[in-house]
């Protein structure tokens, strides 16, 4: 079954995307100009011109060629030619195309021949010229000038001077470097050994009040800056401090902030901002600073606060004529509990779409506004948000209905009363009240029902 439309269809310039002609075995009965289909015997499109139908497979029926040695036709007679090109190897005035792997290879041995049959002499020492393929050289050999690949020291090496060495340098035996500075321009240094020593290779016979850790530069965008993270001596404890001084190995300045994620203490916080705490005290945010200070609880009205040591007591007083704490309403169905100030105030809930409660009617006229958020709709006031007829009396393809909805917002449905299938029509909302609908051709008397909503 397919939906009947009663009037054109005007998809202003809009593609139909997926769609598939009329399928049919024969041609259509009664066919009207300009109407196409598909036949699935013939395989082809068909058009009525007004008189009779149309192949539109087109004019082109064959396709020949005269330059078979290049290029092949299948089935040249149709219906459906298929083109193919020819290729064979070049040879001189061949007539077929050439593939570019059939031009490379004569090309290539065009080379490789011509190339053959050159030579090159080299003379000299093997300690100085080094020759890979022969003194002969052709198409691919290769000559190598220059030291042997490899140089061998069997003894001990003495550099006097600076030594410099521009590729990599692997040392498989122990470094020593008894200098006064060691310096390692490199954006990347990897040691296997897991515990790095700082202080000395042998263990300290005295105090030399020196700080242990790490110095670090950096740029601020304003100066240069020298930090320090390590060993304070002089307290016993791990400090960081991110602008540092540094006097023979003893660091001061002022101390830096940690970012971390997760601290694990194995002792207690002692101090905050240089203060103990005393008995009940939290740390509690301080919005203006935006930093953690230590802060007693304080008891409120109805609420009695007791600080000790590790503990905070709290107490909620009862609630009594004279004095306001604690007490307990509980609401119930269609009855809602509030709180202020001590008071419970009870109410009874307005009617909602999940819970009881009180419910005023809307009227037909306030159902038809449809405005409300609190009226219920009785089935007068929904059958008045809607309107229902029969159209059509054989001769008239323009119909005017009036709904008496009093806005434009309305869906308006057709269905056919004798087979009662739905159908469309070109229907335009001319008035608050009103709409028009038009046929291409006239319907039946009642032939038509609409059914009209108001959507909100």
């Amino acid at each position: 079954m397919a939906i009947n439309y009663l009037n054109n269809i005007d998809l202003n310039k809009n593609e139909i995307q997926n769609g598939v002609i009329h399928v049919l075995a024969t041609a259509p009965l009664n066919p009207v100009e300009g109407q196409i289909y598909y036949n699935s015997t013939d395989s082809k499109l068909f058009f009525f011109d007004g008189t009779n139908w149309i192949d539109a497979s087109g004019d082109i029926k064959s396709v020949t060629t005269t330059t078979s040695s290049a290029l092949s036709i299948t089935d040249p007679n149709g219906p459906n030619p298929s083109l193919a090109i020819v290729t064979a190897a070049v040879t001189s005035a061949g007539t077929a195309l050439a593939t570019g792997d059939q031009i490379y290879t004569y090309v290539s041995g065009a080379i490789s021949t011509a190339v053959s049959n050159i030579s090159f002499t080299v003379s000299g020492t093997t300690n100085e010229v080094e020759v890979i393929d022969g003194s002969s050289v052709g198409d691919g050999d290769t000559v190598t000038i220059g030291l042997p690949d490899d140089v061998t020291i069997g003894n001990n090496l003495t550099v006097t001077n600076d030594l410099g060495v521009t590729g990599n340098a692997t040392i498989t035996g122990d470094l020593t470097v008894n200098g006064t500075t060691t310096t390692v321009n490199s954006n990347t240094v990897t040691l296997d050994d897991p515990i790095l020593t700082l202080g000395g290779d042998t263990a300290p016979t005295a105090d030399d009040n020196k700080d242990r850790g790490v110095e670090f530069r950096y740029h601020d965008g304003t100066s240069a800056k020298l930090g320090y993270f390590g060993y304070d001596d002089s307290t016993g404890k791990f400090t960081f401090i991110p602008d540092a001084t540094n006097t023979s190995e003893v660091f001061t300045g002022t101390k830096g902030s940690l970012d971390v994620n997760n601290i694990d203490l194995a002792g207690s916080i002692t101090t905050v901002d240089g203060v103990a705490p005393t008995a009940g005290q939290l740390l509690i945010g301080n919005g203006s600073n935006n930093d953690m200070e230590l802060a007693n609880l304080t008891s409120g009205e109805a609420i009695s606060i007791t600080n000790a040591d590790g503990s905070i007591t709290i107490g909620v007083e009862d609630s009594s004529s004279t004095n306001k704490g604690a007490v307990i309403v509980e609401g119930g169905n269609a009855i809602t509990v509030s709180y202020s100030s001590g008071t419970a105030t009870v109410d009874a809930d307005s009617a909602s779409t999940t819970g009881a409660g009180v419910v005023e009617l809307a009227t037909d006229a306030e159902a038809l506004a449809g405005t409300s958020t609190t009226l219920a709709v009785t089935p007068s006031g929904l059958a008045a948000r809607s309107w229902v007829g029969s159209i059509g009396n054989g001769s008239a393809t323009s119909i005017q209905i009036t709904h008496s909805l009093n806005t434009y917002d309305v869906m308006i449905q057709l269905y056919d009363t004798s087979t009662y299938e739905t159908v469309y029509s070109d229907v335009t909302r001319d008035g608050l009240n009103t709409a028009t609908i038009d046929f291409s051709t006239a319907p039946a008397t009642n032939g038509i029902r609409v059914l009209v909503n108001k959507i909100d």
